[in-house]
């Protein structure tokens, strides 16, 4: 990039503006990008305040509103679809809506919406490389190595402007910055095809003389290039997905010294009107990294806090007790943290005393209301797994607490109470996301604030009944408060999977007419209660193996939590009617303690709900602690069924949010794009709009 000596160039025909022109084209393209995310929040933001300033149905009025509410659909249902590649058995994915819950899952195309982003930005560059180049003119082929440079170097703030925390474009266009973070690495991808490019033309150029050693050896300029390149390439490379989730903290720690390294090189190759590219991404990363230090330091220095609870060490606020829940979950509780947060946002968790020199993103499961900050952590391995080992040595060290560094809250989700309706899907430990955004909704009903909404529908979907107890007392808190002050609705639903995978058939707790029966249990044959005396007793690794052999006692082989439950209002009639058709019936699956809990502490857990039957040594599913038998299913959810009823009844445009396993999100994502499609949303069929909500990082964490 610094040979000089081709500031423009062409194919004879017309004049060509400097290599430099080229570079500022470029941003006039991402800054209108920008411009149009900030036009759309703007709008956003608007319509919120619009919607709650009338006391009618979240529904467009006026022609200009309709207008918008029409494009608006239309890209939504562009942005959102994803292209069926093929199903599990490699064949063309089948047209059956429940085709998850039925197999693993599709193969599928990314979202068009991204596709669409990503194939614009690589067109620009392509075509402003190869503008008013004759690319068979050898004579040019330098000459177009040297403005591609440009165009590469070009790129360099746009990649850190993607890249930092606190998001400075985040914060213009309303977007958080996990939402962010796959454009930041396809832009850098971007980059680094414009980059080879760069480098490939002047091979090709150099080649034609056998040239390309002797000039590496002879050009500093040129090996500071190459090192440059190949800084890239390692940083592309190890940026995908299976490589990055590999040992994610040493992901991150490599990450930042290829990147300063790359910087480095880059600003050693570059000529000095080129060096502007380089500094402002500096200064990007030093504003983003001052930002974060500042707020961390303000959340949890003591001295910033007078007269808050403050740590063993009287230094920090921030005061966390570990509580081990059911299924090997972990509860931090923080009691009166010193800052504010919004519900569905999350924070990173550092407890150097267990987990040195990391620093974990939870969801925060509570509201600023309830005085508590609070994380309901699923166990995995690493840094989730000491904090579940810490937590399971209670109740000798209950009380004692350990000091932890909070970084956030970071994430940010549509105003929830300007839908009319709201329809909110979690799978398993996703619900530390959904619940919050429920009890915020009571709490605007509670304290008659102004909302819109009229209907929430709850579906949470869990692996087993134990996992209940995670959250069975917010749901049932949530019901009997809108019980007690009415003008909003509820209707929740728990289903029951008995397996690690949502989506993948397994072995399941007895159950008549759709619901888990305790009664069931007991009554269960010598032959079957043996054989799960016999699961409690194998080794953690054995019991899956035998929970699923031991479902060959029931419906010969076949296990109903595999089974879709197509009509749930048709079996709560039934058993509020007193109907005796028995719709499913599966073995149970043992609940394998955590083995470092004592007998003696499985049986509860730290907030004292009830998760195992502790008047019997036998290992059974208990009843839901706090939830009526009838909200309660074992199954899976026909997810376009119960969303499809909820929008044929709303009477102003709904949202959909969903948080759990990547299988769950698709499917739901797929639902909302056919039913959109279908009914024809905003089309002159009077159907309102849908509102689709995927916090990524915060469901990939939680899961």
């Amino acid at each position: 990039m610094s040979h000089s000596g081709h500031g423009s160039g062409g194919s004879g025909l017309f004049p060509v503006p400097e290599d430099t022109y080229f570079a500022k084209i470029y941003w006039m393209f991402v800054g209108g990008a920008i411009g149009v995310g900030v036009f759309v929040h703007m709008g956003e933001l608007l319509l919120y305040r619009q919607r709650l300033a009338l006391p009618e149905p979240a529904r467009p009025k006026n022609p200009l509103i309709r207008w918008y509410a029409t494009l608006t659909a239309t890209t939504r249902e562009a942005v959102y679809y994803t292209a069926p590649l093929t199903d599990a058995r490699g064949k063309l994915s089948s047209a059956d809506s429940n085709i998850l819950w039925k197999r693993a899952p599709p193969l599928n195309f990314p979202q068009f919406g991204r596709v669409l982003l990503i194939a614009a930005n690589l067109a620009l560059l392509l075509s402003l490389n190869f503008y008013g180049w004759d690319v068979n003119d050898r004579r040019n082929w330098e000459a177009m190595a040297v403005r591609t440079g440009w165009i590469t170097v070009a790129q360099l703030p746009l990649v850190f402007l993607l890249a930092g925390k606190r998001n400075l474009i985040g914060y213009a266009t309303g977007t958080s910055y996990e939402r962010l973070n796959w454009i930041h690495r396809w832009v850098a991808r971007c980059m680094f095809i414009t980059a080879t490019i760069h480098l490939g033309y002047f091979f090709r150029t150099w080649g034609r003389y056998d040239y390309i050693g002797r000039k590496l050896e002879i050009d500093i300029i040129s090996r500071r290039g190459l090192g440059a390149w190949c800084v890239l390439l390692w940083i592309t490379l190890s940026s995908f997905a299976p490589i990055r989730g590999w040992i994610y903290e040493l992901f991150v720690a490599q990450h930042v010294i290829s990147f300063i390294g790359f910087i480095v090189m880059v600003r050693l190759h570059t000529p000095e009107k080129a060096h502007v590219y380089v500094w402002v991404p500096v200064a990007i990363f030093f504003t983003d990294r001052a930002l974060r230090i500042l707020y961390m330091l303000y959340a949890n220095l003591a001295i910033f806090h007078p007269g808050r609870r403050r740590g063993p060490s009287g230094l920090f606020t921030c005061n966390a007790t570990f509580h081990a829940l059911s299924d090997k979950a972990t509860k931090v509780v923080i009691l009166d943290p010193p800052f504010n947060w919004n519900p569905g946002q999350h924070a990173f968790v550092s407890c150097h005393s267990l987990v040195p020199l990391q620093s974990h993103p939870f969801t925060i499961a509570t509201l600023p209301s309830d005085n508590s900050l609070e994380f309901v952590i699923r166990t995995q391995k690493g840094g989730t797994e000491k904090f579940s080992d810490h937590a399971c040595v209670l109740p000798v060290n209950r009380d004692k607490s350990k000091t932890v560094i909070i970084d956030g809250p970071y994430g940010q989700v549509r105003p929830l109470e300007q839908f009319d309706s709201v329809f909110l899907l979690a799978g398993g430990a996703g619900a530390a996301f959904i619940i919050p955004l429920l009890k915020d909704l009571v709490r605007l009903r509670r304290e008659s604030k102004p909302m819109v909404t009229r209907k929430i529908r709850l579906v949470w979907v869990v692996r087993s009944s134990t996992q209940i107890s995670w959250f069975a007392k917010e749901i049932a808190v949530a019901m009997g408060t809108l019980g007690e002050f009415g003008g909003l609705i509820l209707e929740a639903s728990v289903y029951v999977t008995c397996r690690d995978s949502l989506s993948a058939p397994s072995s399941s707790p007895p159950s008549r007419n759709g619901f888990l029966d305790v009664a069931d249990l007991r009554a269960m044959s010598t032959e079957k209660a043996e054989v799960v005396a016999d699961l409690k007793a194998m080794p953690t690794e054995k019991a899956e193996v035998g929970a699923v052999e031991g479902n060959e006692l029931c419906n010969g082989g076949h296990c109903c939590c595999q089974e879709v439950l197509e009509d749930e209002d048709a079996i709560v009639e039934a058993s509020r009617s007193g109907g005796k058709k028995q719709v499913c019936s599966c073995c149970s699956q043992p609940t394998v303690p955590h083995p470092n809990i004592p007998e003696m502490m499985a049986d509860t857990d730290p907030a004292g709900m009830q998760t195992r039957d502790s008047t019997s040594s036998k290992n059974r599913i208990a009843p839901p602690p706090h939830l009526p038998p009838e909200h309660v299913f074992s199954g899976r959810p026909a997810i376009e069924v119960l969303m499809n009823k909820e929008l044929e009844k709303a009477l102003g445009e709904s949202a959909v949010v969903v948080c759990g396993p990547a299988e769950l999100i698709e499917k739901t994502r797929q639902v909302v794009v056919a039913l959109s499609d279908e009914r024809a949303v905003h089309k002159g069929t009077g159907a309102q709009g849908v509102s689709l909500s995927l916090p990524i990082i915060v469901c990939l964490v939680a899961y």
